[in-house]
Order: structure tokens, then sequence, then C-alpha cells
């Protein structure tokens, strides 16, 4: 029998053993006609929330991240971009809400200065955040009003670009996970830790456990650029890992 190639395969069936980022960077989408067409397949709402933006360039970024999600979504099924209806968790997460018929996708969306991401997963809560690795505010207040102490044990013994760019590796993690979750990032902030940058990946350890384990999740670091950091999380539930496939797209 003739074996079939994992890239010869639908998206939609790799995505039962695969978890799908796909990068855009909003400012090298340029063209009248293209920025036309995205805002042709924005909902009456979306459209509305992109005219509230007081600056033109967070009002590009907006277009270009929900028309991201819209035409990434329709790579996987027969649905047009302007087909998609999305309604809002508790926390203002959106979910796929139509059209009806299509499998259990889930997805999350993420953008930061020069970057918009969106990460697919098949009926698997999902979160994922990326950040600038610019050193903004007062990252030591910050990590010890939000980072567990293990956390800051781990930052404490670094300084210069080192420090910059483990805080965002675990303001990333928590991020993620806190969006996979569908709960705001203040969620029992103490009551989990992240290790990041062993041999062995992200691990999660719970103070309280309480049914929760770091087997039920996986965790990835990703690097989208020189300048960038990012962090998947997906609800795993003990089933084997996916892999994670990201790649740049003009939408």
């Amino acid at each position: 029998m003739k074996s079939t190639r994992k890239a010869d395969l639908p998206l939609l069936k790799r995505l039962e053993s695969e978890a799908h980022v796909w990068f855009s960077t909003p400012e090298a989408v340029t063209d009248p006609g293209k920025l036309a067409d995205y805002m042709s397949i924005l909902s009456p709402q979306e459209q509305e929330r992109h005219q509230r933006f007081h600056f033109e360039k967070d009002r590009h970024s907006f277009l270009i991240s929900h028309a991201l999600v819209r035409k990434v979504l329709s790579t996987y099924v027969d649905a047009g971009p302007a087909d998609w209806q999305f309604s809002a968790g508790r926390h203002g997460r959106p979910e796929i809400a139509g059209p009806a018929g299509v499998p259990a996708l889930r997805f999350n969306l993420t953008h930061t200065a020069g970057l918009t991401g969106c990460l697919v997963t098949l009926d698997a809560d999902c979160g994922i955040d990326a950040e600038l690795l610019t050193r903004r505010g007062k990252l030591q207040a910050i990590a010890e009003k939000m980072f567990a102490d293990a956390e800051l044990v781990t930052l404490n013994k670094l300084d210069g670009h080192a420090f910059l760019e483990q805080f965002f590796i675990f303001w990333t993690l928590r991020e993620a996970y806190c969006k996979a979750l569908g709960v705001g990032l203040g969620f029992s902030k103490k009551d989990y830790a992240f290790e990041a940058g062993s041999d062995d990946g992200v691990k999660i350890r719970f103070d309280a456990p309480a049914g929760n384990s770091g087997k039920h999740w996986q965790f990835t670091i990703l690097r989208p650029g020189a300048d960038y950091v990012a962090a998947v999380a997906i609800r795993s539930e003990g089933r084997p890992g996916k892999e994670i496939v990201h790649r740049f797209i003009v939408p």
C-alpha cells in the first residue's frame, strides 16, 4: 500500500496530529485592493469595532488580524471567509458560532507590534500569545505582582537581555494558558508555575493540584522572529502531543 505523506493530507485531517499557527506581518499588507477585500469579509460588528480605534495603525492591525482569522479558518472547510460567525465567551474570548455543520475547530488570536498570529486546533482548548522583546515599564515590579515564586527565583538569577527574554517567556506562557482556559491573566496567578528552558521542554506545576495536572496540557515556545517570543497552550487531556506547525502568510 502506498503511504500518504503528511504534507499531502488535507489541512483539516492534519489537525488530528498537528496544531497550526499562522503568523502575518500587518505592516507588509498595504495593497488597497486587499485591504478593501479584508474589510468586506468582516461582520458589521467587526467593522464598527474597527472604526472605534483612534489611530490608523491600530485600525490596520485589527483589520489584518480579523481578516487573518477568517481567511485561515476557510482553508480548513468549505466556507467563505465572510460566512464565519463568532460569539463571545464569559471573558470575551471569541468562539465559532457558525456556519452550521462545521467541524469542532478552535482558534485563538494574538497580536503585538508588527506581528499577528492565529492558532487553530481541532476540538481542543487553545491559547496563544506573542510579544515583542522590548523593555517597557517596570518589568521586575510586574513580575513580582504577576508571577509565581518559583518563576521569580529563575528571573532573579538573570539580567540584561537574558532577563528580558525569560520575562516574556513566562509572560506569554501565562497569557496563552489563561486564554486557553478562557479566564483573565490574574487567574490564580500564584497557584501554578512554569519551568521553561530545560531539555524536556516547558512544564507547568500546580501548588494545589485539585484535579489539575501538567499531563493535561501541552506548551510550546515559538520564535516567530529575532525580536519576538510566542507561547502556545493546548489542553491535551492526556492525549498525544500535537506537532506545532507555524508559518508566515499574507491573508
